[in-house]
């Protein structure tokens, strides 16, 4: 991290330790010829201040299904994995919903997942870039089946973050088998994946349909650009995707939205042995 890197929210220690997973990242891919991009916050960050949004507490890259098999298939053969564990989220058949590498003897504490007997290492978030294809009627079909995942996903971490109509939705999916349509819903997620189209999306996120979908051009090539005191790849497009699923992206959210982003309860760098993860295989 950067000396003169504020530290209003605290969070610098752990941005530091983030940012030594994304280092890792970026070397194990710039050496095996495979592509990535920072999103969401992160290249909101690399724009806005050169490094970590303040309050930010993770890291989010996009890999396409092909990049992050590839990132997967090294890591498991030539990867650190005294240092790092590789988390896939609703896998079924090579597919994933999300990915994290987790930093091993070290603990994040997300209220989600509190209590669960899984590896709670620091993260760095892979989200997989889908292609999206060009025709309206299956875009939606697509999204509706990638918002069925998230829901349900959420329903089995027994999420309490909303009310209303959304946490009615969560709460009758929980009666629903945990993986239930598990593997027919990631395959017409990721249906379109060998399909030369206009459009990337990201709908296993909480992007909505207008602004999680974009440009095949502004993510088909990277570029990089300055992240505290290393070089992260960003979109090509990174100005037209910020706008996209931001708006006015320079202008900086509320105090609630704030609070609201924020992901860690608790955390600690401190070396833990970390060993019960009997609850692993719910993670869908």
């Amino acid at each position: 991290m950067r000396k003169d890197t504020e530290d209003t929210y605290g969070l610098k220690d752990l941005q530091n330790v983030i940012l030594n997973i994304a280092q890792y990242i970026d070397k194990l891919c710039s050496e095996h010829g495979i592509n990535y991009r920072l999103m969401g916050g992160s290249a909101l960050g690399a724009k806005r201040h050169e490094g970590f949004i303040p309050w930010d507490d993770d890291l989010d890259v996009f890999m396409t299904p092909t990049e992050y098999e590839k990132f997967r298939d090294i890591f498991e053969m030539y990867g650190d994995k005294e240092t790092y564990t590789i988390q896939e989220q609703g896998a079924s058949k090579g597919k994933v919903i999300t990915s994290k590498l987790r930093l091993n003897n070290s603990y994040y504490e997300e209220e989600i997942l509190k209590g669960w007997k899984i590896h709670h290492g620091v993260y760095v978030d892979i989200f997989i870039l889908h292609t999206c294809p060009d025709n309206k009627l299956t875009q939606y079909w697509q999204y509706c089946w990638a918002k069925y995942l998230i829901v349900k996903g959420l329903a089995n971490k027994t999420y309490k973050r909303r009310s209303g109509m959304a946490g009615m939705v969560v709460k009758a999916f929980k009666v629903l088998p945990k993986r239930f349509l598990l593997d027919y819903g990631l395959r017409q997620v990721y249906k379109w994946r060998d399909t030369k189209t206009e459009f990337f999306c990201n709908f296993l996120g909480k992007a909505l349909f207008k602004n999680g979908k974009y440009k095949y051009d502004d993510f088909a090539r990277s570029k990089r650009v300055k992240f505290e005191t290393i070089e992260l790849n960003v979109p090509e497009g990174l100005e037209r995707f910020l706008t996209n699923r931001f708006g006015d992206y320079m202008k900086p959210p509320s105090p609630e939205r704030i609070k609201y982003e924020q992901h860690a309860s608790t955390w600690n760098l401190n070396p833990i042995d970390y060993t019960d993860r009997s609850d692993e295989k719910y993670l869908f």
